[in-house]
């Protein structure tokens, strides 16, 4: 039987930054035929490597939806609450890496 501790430590390794180290804001895109559309502005988040339980792959990033632009674009990864970016506002999400892209970017 396993449980949570109640006691003041736990066995798991302490990691010597976390995953808001490398959070930058960016912009987020879905392929729209052949072209990349924005469709919400967020924070991404480069350090993290485990997202709702699941490891990330090498070409996926976590990032927070800060604005959504396109409320009915469809996320890539959807999760039992979130399906369509208007319901991803304020919430952690995968997403591809070649569809993220940095403020600056034209």
């Amino acid at each position: 039987m396993t449980g949570r501790s109640r006691k003041g430590s736990c066995s798991t390794p302490v990691v010597p930054r976390d995953d808001t180290d490398d959070a930058h804001p960016c912009d987020l895109y879905v392929l729209h035929g052949t072209r990349r559309a924005l469709v919400a502005h967020g924070t991404i988040f480069e350090a993290t490597t485990i997202l709702h339980r699941m490891e990330l792959v090498e070409d996926e990033v976590k990032v927070m939806v800060e604005e959504v632009l396109v409320p009915d674009a469809l996320v890539f990864v959807p999760t039992n609450e979130v399906h369509i970016v208007a319901q991803a506002f304020q919430s952690f999400l995968t997403w591809p890496r070649d569809l993220v892209g940095s403020i600056s970017d034209p």
